[in-house]
């Protein structure tokens, strides 16, 4: 904890790609709850498997404090043909076509999750438009969380972007960062921004060293949580104090 900051601060946590019970995910998820740390973790709707949802509901309903259960896309499918594009959502895809596969996620998160569901959309690979906007605003959805913030003020969302990636993805290879690096990271984001968001694969954590990374930055956010007043929201924190304005 040496040299970092002593500051105040707000961030958020957005883990994506769940849809099954596989080690790396039950690693993840154990690891942040036992530090009660909260976490939005982002559901693949139409690949999510029954187990998923009953551990998820049960999660919710134990420590409503400590997740969030959002919608990840569709099918998480790229439809892209060109070599380093990917898109699920987005200027490629016809709007209707778009349409289709947010409600039918929609659908699926809100049967399966009820009032466990936050309205709240990430898009797969970071990939969007104004036609995929257009049709969440028309479904209701009230978050939406890229990595970027979107150019023009949309008055329909709260915009939640994930600046900073705890997976690095180059040449194909995928690797983890230090924790050390992600925590300088983060007070540099903490410093520039009202609200800081760390984006995790937790399939990317597999293995010894990976899960070593993870759990010396999880012990640093839960001594940073409690020591330095660090508050790590959920996207229905968020949006609970939005109408509360």
């Amino acid at each position: 904890m040496n040299g970092v900051l002593r500051m105040s601060a707000r961030l958020f946590i957005r883990n994506d790609d769940v849809w099954t019970l596989d080690a790396e995910f039950c690693f993840f998820f154990e690891e942040a709850i036992k530090r009660n740390i909260p976490v939005v973790h982002a559901v693949i709707p139409g690949k999510m498997d029954r187990e998923t949802i009953r551990f998820l509901c049960r999660a919710k309903e134990k420590t409503p404090q400590l997740l969030d259960i959002v919608q990840h896309g569709w099918m998480h499918t790229n439809h892209s043909t060109e070599t380093g594009i990917k898109f699920e959502f987005g200027a490629k895809r016809d709007i209707k076509l778009q349409q289709e596969d947010i409600q039918l996620g929609q659908k699926k998160m809100q049967e399966a999750f009820g009032e466990y569901f936050t309205p709240a959309f990430v898009p797969p690979y970071h990939s969007y438009d104004k036609g995929t906007l257009k049709v969440l605003g028309e479904q209701g959805f009230k978050v939406f969380s890229a990595g970027t913030r979107w150019s023009q003020k949309d008055e329909r969302f709260i915009e939640i972007p994930a600046q900073i990636s705890f997976s690095r993805y180059e040449e194909g290879k995928t690797s983890i960062r230090y924790a050390k690096d992600m925590l300088a990271e983060l007070v540099k984001a903490a410093v520039r921004r009202p609200l800081a968001g760390v984006l995790t694969h937790h399939k990317d954590f597999a293995g010894q060293g990976p899960r070593r990374e993870l759990t010396r930055f999880l012990d640093c956010i839960a001594a940073l949580k409690l020591k330095e007043k660090w508050r790590i929201l959920l996207f229905s924190d968020i949006l609970s104090a939005s109408k509360g304005k």
